[in-house]
């Protein structure tokens, strides 16, 4: 398998904001507990989307890359931590 890079983006009100950014300090224990080898980093956009909404993306790498497997405890985890459903993944690998 290639060394996939997974990003995951979502979609929240600025006013969530305070809201969200709680959630992901608690996925962030719970990726640590899960794989210390997993690198875990959280970012936005920096401007307000025309639909009134902040962009976040979560982006996850692994030494040995990360599998649809790890992908999919990612998600639950992410869930678990109280982060929106509607998140959209992909999975990116080094350019050819």
């Amino acid at each position: 398998m290639q060394q996939a890079t997974l990003f995951v983006y979502y979609k929240l009100l600025p006013s969530e904001h305070e809201r969200y950014l709680l959630c992901v300090e608690q996925l962030q224990e719970q990726v640590r507990a899960l794989d210390a080898a997993l690198g875990f980093e959280i970012l936005q956009r920096p401007e307000i989307g025309s639909d009134g909404n902040e962009t976040w993306m979560e982006v996850y790498r692994h030494p040995d890359g990360v599998s649809g497997e790890l992908t999919e405890k990612i998600h639950a985890l992410a869930l678990s931590s109280g982060l929106p459903a509607q998140r959209k993944a992909e999975l990116f690998i080094p350019l050819r």
